[in-house]
C-alpha cells in the first residue's frame, strides 16, 4: 500500500496506491487544472476525469472484452467516441458550434 501528497507552487497532489490485484487513485490540482484517475486492475477498469478552464474530458475505460467511452467539451467543439469490441462497435461524433 502506498500514499504520496505532493504540494509544489500551485500544485496539489494526491496518490493512493494498493497492489493486491492493483487499485490506483490520483487527484491532481494546478493552477486552473483539476483531474481524477481511478484504476482498478482485476481485469482492468479506469476513469479519467479532467477539467482545465474551458476543457472538460471524461474517459471511461473497462478491459474484459474492451469497452471505451471518452467524451471531451473544448470552448464550442465536443466530442464523443465510443467503443466497443466484442463483436466490435465504433462511433465518434464532433460538433463544433461556431
Amino acid at each position: 500500500m502506498a500514499f504520496q501528497w505532493v504540494y509544489s507552487g500551485s500544485t496539489v497532489a494526491l496518490q493512493w496506491l494498493y497492489s493486491g490485484s492493483t487499485v490506483a487513485l490520483q487527484w491532481l490540482y494546478s493552477g486552473f487544472s483539476v483531474a481524477f484517475q481511478w484504476l482498478y486492475s482485476g481485469s482492468t477498469v479506469a476513469l479519467q476525469w479532467f477539467y482545465s478552464s474551458s476543457t472538460v474530458a471524461l474517459q471511461w475505460f473497462y478491459s474484459g472484452s474492451t469497452v471505451a467511452l471518452q467524451w471531451v467539451y473544448s470552448g464550442s467543439t465536443v466530442a464523443l467516441q465510443w467503443l466497443y469490441s466484442g463483436s466490435t462497435v465504433d462511433l465518434e461524433r464532433t460538433k463544433d458550434e461556431r
